[in-house]
This record gives C-alpha cells, structure tokens and sequence, in this order.
C-alpha cells in the first residue's frame, strides 16, 4: 500500500511546499538570482519538482544544496522548507532514518512558527513512513495528532487523507473491520468534495483488503471502480499500474491466468515507462508468478530473478524475502522439495527481522507444505499451527484455510482424526466460501458491467453535451425574439408619444393606447412566467395572483397615459 503515499498527501504536501513552481522556470530562477535566500529556497523547490518526475538522484543534490545556502544564510523559514521537501524525497527514496531526521527538523521549525497547516502535514508525513516501514503502531501517534490538527483547522481535505492512512494502519495490525470504516469514512468526504484523483487509490486500497479477507467479488469491484475513476479523469500512469496489478492479482487467485498476465504486462510496460524499480520488481514477480502457474518454469525463474536483481540493489528487505518465497514456490511446484524448503526459511527468517505479520504466516504455511510433500507430518502440523494462529489473528481467510488443509493432512498421516476431522471441517468452511461458482460468475458479471457503463457513460456524456448546446441555441432565438419584442414596444411608444401632433378620431387614440399596452402586458407575462413558475411551482391559482398583480398596475398606467395623450390631442386640435 505504498502508492498511498502519492494518494492525496503528496498532492497537498507539494501545494505548501512546493507551490508548484515548473523545473524550466526554476533553473532559471536559479541560474540568474542574486539573492541567496531564493536560490536556497528554488533549489529545494526544484528538487520537490524533479521528485515528481522520479529524478531522485538528481533531486537529492539540488535538495542538499539547497539546504546547505539557506543553513548558511540562517534562514530558518528556508530551512523548514527545505528539510520537509528532502524527508519526502528520501521517504520516496525507502531512505527512512534519514527521511524522519528532515521531518523532525521540519516539524520544530513550523511549531516555532506555529504554522498548524504544515505541522499537520508533516505528522501525517511522518505516519506514512512508519506505516512503510511495518511499524503502524507508531504511525497511529502521529496520524492521531494529525488529525487533531486537521479537525481544528476544519479542512475536510486533510481529514479525509489521515483517515485513509489511518485505515493502512488498522490494516497492517489485522484489525481490517477498523480500517474499512476509517477508508469509508475518508470515501465519504472524498465523494462530498469530489476529490476523485484521491479516490483512486483509497479504491483500490479498499479492493486490496477485501482481498485480504478473501472477499474477491468486492475486492474486484472495488478495483474496476478505481480503473473506471482514472479513465474518466484521466488519473496518472503510475494509478493506472497499481489498479492493474491488484486485478492481476484477483484473476490470479481465480485460476484465470492468461487474464492474469494481460494485467501484469500492461502494469509492466507502465512501470518500466516511469523507471520505478521497485514497481517494476513488483511486475516480474506477479509474472513470474504466472509463468509458474502455467508450468513454464524457466521463464518463471527468469522474472523472479530480475526482481530479486532489483530488490537485492534496493537493500529491500521485504521485497527479498518475498522473491525468495516466490522462487521456493517453483522448485515446489517441480516437486525439488529440499531447495525450496531452503528458498522458504531463508523468506521466514528475513520476514521474522522486519516483523512482516504476513510474510511470517505465508512462509510459515509453505514450510508446512514442503514438511507434507517431505513426508514429516509432525514438522508440517507444528509450522502449520503456527501460520493458522497467526492467519486466524490477521484475519486471513486465504492463509487460514491452506493451515487447515495441512493440519488434517498431517492428522491423518499420524492418524489423529478427532483432530484431522476438525481441521478438515475448518478446510472446507473456508474453502466453500473463496470458491464457489456463484461467486466466479459474479466475477464476470462485474468485468462486462464496468465495460458497459464505461460505454454508457460515454454515450450519456456525448448527449448531455448535445443537449447543452441545443440548450444555449435555444436561449439564443429565445433573447434574440425577446429584444425584437422589446425594441417593437419602444417603437409604439415612441408614436403615441407624437401622437398630438396629429389630428386623428379619440376613438382610434384609445385604441391605440390599448393595444400598445396589451401588448405590454403579454410581453411582460412571458418574460416573468419562467420566475413565477420556480416561485409558484405552477400553481395555477398562485400564478393568477402574480398575474393580476401585475394588471393592477397597469390600470395607474393607463389612465396617466391616456390623461397625457389626450391632452395632447386636444391642443392638437382646431377650435
């Protein structure tokens, strides 16, 4: 989950402390200033700006050089920029001791200053990179006084963004229940504000732990909600590839893997455009994950060995660790037991040194099975029994009923089978609820459906703008026609006002006068009528009202006219 990170806390961090200045206009900035203070603070800028483009080289050295001028110009605003910009870029880097270092000098500056927006900011900064380094506990401390700032602030945009980091948290201590209604929660504010880039992710972070829990059909939907988000805004690529991963992911689970692999391809053109290595790692995994599935092991080797490249230059402890799971699963697959009995340990003990809750039971499960096909039942049931108190405490429904599967196995090669019956009793509850026809239907159900209202609201697009435009036509010969009439009216007016100088019937002067103002009197019910029917609702009575209103006044009207007019015609007149 740490494509959370680029969730919304990035895009707001950037907003304060990067105030999206452009690379071009920085260097230039740069190259003429003469003013020290702005070339330490733009090349602290620049380095936040060449972050984005993934140039973390680069932006370290313009970061640090940056910091270095306004250190010795003693410019403690500066300062306070600078260090939060470069904790952000080494968080970005998986640098974290040094990344917390920045944050903390960041922190004491803007609480000297008592800037409560960039404090907030930084405590949520902070909760991130404890949570990316598995230490959620830690990370709450700080979310929690986040949040506290941001509740005081009253900014729902920062609340939301705490929440769903909040609900990574929950997830990462097995409390799933916890951490779906902190992410229901940032959802909420997220749809009242229409934050849909933010959105992206926090759906698909939500499918990820419904995968957790064995629920595909949601955790499906809720990836295909997020694919559905990027295409209609346009969310960025690096999105895109980690929505199309976890639906690789779903579609592997299932047995579908031809599917599977469409997916981890697309995200792997994506990651390898974007030169993330650790995304990239990510992507040979899943297909070499794949290639084993379809029994195509030395391809499968191949991939696995090239993310194993990456992570090992990395220093990724985790990523590691789970290459070297992922390797033992093909020599296990091409039943060479003892090696990958070897492969699974070696995951086991560097999941145990970085305290990985679910890389321990993962690896502890497949120990069990290699015990099984080693046929040593009595070292399989006490590494399974492991993973299954640790599967049932995470809430993992996947890993829970593969310990059920090994216990009763080993049960009944040690013909233990009050125990055995349990446990394959246990097996099959969980097994009946991840696979069942209904549910893989459903799968298929979701994918046409999100194909067809992807297609829909195409269509629905295209016809309101259709209708938009009809609209602003309409409107158009409708104001056209309304001046016509307007400046009709004027004309009458202006002949009645020289009508005394004409000797003409009273007769015809009263008809005249009439007729003019009757012809008022509908232009002005026209005009009025749209206005009368939102205040009225269409009411007839109450229209009849306004309308009668409206005669009433003309009634003065009349008689001063007619008053004038034939004054008019009388001096008009011969004796």
């Amino acid at each position: 989950m740490k494509a959370f990170i680029t969730l919304m806390f990035w895009l707001l961090f950037t907003t304060l402390f990067a105030q999206n200045a452009k690379i071009d206009s920085l260097k230039k900035v740069i190259a003429t200033t003469k003013v020290d203070t702005v070339k330490g603070r733009s090349l602290c800028r620049l380095c936040d700006e060449l972050s984005k483009e993934y140039k973390n080289k680069e932006a370290l050295l313009s970061g640090n050089e940056g910091l270095g001028i306004v250190l010795k110009k003693n410019d403690r605003w500066g300062k306070g920029i600078c260090s939060t910009i470069l904790g952000k870029t080494y968080a970005e880097v998986e640098d974290y001791s040094t990344a917390l270092a920045y944050f903390q000098s960041g922190l004491k500056i803007f609480e000297q200053y008592k800037d409560e927006k960039r404090m907030l900011l930084i405590l949520n900064a902070i909760g991130v990179l404890y949570n990316d380094k598995n230490e959620p506990k830690f990370a709450l401390q700080f979310l929690n006084q986040s949040l506290r700032l941001a509740q005081k602030i009253g900014n729902e945009e920062y609340i939301s963004m705490i929440y769903a980091n909040m609900g990574i948290s929950f997830n990462k201590q097995g409390k799933q229940q916890l951490a779906l209604d902190f992410y229901n929660k940032a959802i909420q504010l997220l749809i009242k504000n229409e934050n849909y880039a933010t959105m992206i992710n926090l759906y698909t972070n939500i499918g990820d732990l419904y995968f957790e829990l064995g629920n595909y059909t949601k955790a499906l939907e809720y990836n295909f909600k997020s694919l559905d988000i990027i295409d209609k805004y346009k969310g960025n690529l690096s999105n895109r590839s980690s929505t199309l991963l976890s639906i690789g992911n779903i579609y592997t689970y299932q047995g579908e893997f031809d599917k599977a692999l469409s997916y981890f391809n697309e995200s792997l053109l994506i990651n390898q455009k974007l030169g993330i290595q650790s995304d990239i790692a990510n992507s040979f995994v899943n297909i070499g994950i794949i290639y084993n599935h379809k029994m195509q092991y030395e391809q499968a080797i191949n991939y696995l060995l090239k993310a194993l490249s990456i992570f090992e230059m990395m220093n990724d402890k985790d990523g590691i660790a789970s290459v070297l799971g992922n390797i033992a699963t093909v020599y296990g697959t091409q039943k060479k037991y003892t090696i990958a009995l070897e492969q699974f340990q070696k995951a086991l003990k560097i999941f145990q040194n970085i305290d990985n809750p679910k890389g321990i039971t993962e690896s502890l499960i497949n120990i069990g099975y290699c015990y099984i096909d080693l046929r040593n039942p009595i070292l399989a049931k006490t590494y399974a029994l492991q993973g299954l108190e640790r599967a049932i405490k995470i809430r993992n429904l996947e890993m829970t009923k593969s310990a059920s599967e090994i216990i009763f196995q080993s049960d009944t090669s040690l013909q233990n089978w009050k125990s055995a019956f349990e446990h394959h009793k246990l097996y099959k509850q969980y097994s009946d609820s991840l696979h069942n026809e209904d549910k893989a239907k459903e799968f298929g159900r979701i994918e046409s459906r999100y194909q067809f209202e992807k297609e829909a609201e195409e269509q629905k697009r295209k016809e309101a703008e259709a209708k938009r435009l009809a609209q602003i036509e309409t409107e158009r010969r409708n104001n056209l026609q309304y001046l016509s009439i307007f400046g009709g009216l004027m004309v009458l007016f202006g002949l009645l006002a020289f009508i005394g100088r004409f000797s003409i019937p009273v007769r015809v002067l009263d008809i005249s006068l009439f007729a003019t103002l009757l012809i008022l009197f509908e232009f002005l019910l026209i005009l009025f009528d749209p206005i009368l029917d939102r205040y009225t609702g269409g009411i007839p009575i109450q229209k009849l009202v306004f309308n009668s209103v409206i005669a009433l006044g003309f009634a003065p009207l009349h008689g001063f006219l007619e008053k004038k007019l034939r004054g008019r015609f009388v001096k008009a007149s011969p004796n």
